[in-house]
């Protein structure tokens, strides 16, 4: 059983890892933005592409520091593993719907539906 912790403990760690290296990599190379290279360069410079990154580059790195802290807290706890995903869910979620909604401040006039 205990095992099968460890395993679980390394699988949502690296889940964690995942966000952080999307994060670091965003920043450094902004056309892994889905649609961003594919955008005209009029339709480029209506968005504040270095806010944008900025904000979509914190809000991936806190998530997976997030995700990895409760993970180690909640196994050193004991803590069930529904709960375990449960919390660990719900910390994605809401780390990216606050990326998404502070989105919209890093446009110029464009809607929010051509941002992202």
């Amino acid at each position: 059983m205990c095992s099968n912790l460890r395993k679980m403990l390394f699988v949502e760690t690296f889940i964690g890892l995942i966000f952080i290296i999307c994060g670091l990599l965003v920043k450094k190379y902004p056309n892994l933005i889905a649609g961003y290279n594919s955008m005209s360069a009029d339709e480029k410079k209506k968005i504040d592409i270095k806010k944008f990154l900025s904000l979509l580059h914190n809000g991936l790195i806190i998530t997976g520091a997030l995700v990895i802290i409760a993970r180690v807290v909640f196994y050193f706890l004991e803590v069930t593993l529904l709960y375990r995903l449960l919390v660990g869910t719900i910390i994605i979620v809401f780390g990216l719907l606050y990326t998404l909604i502070n989105a919209k401040k890093t446009k110029n006039n464009v809607t929010f539906k051509q941002v992202l």
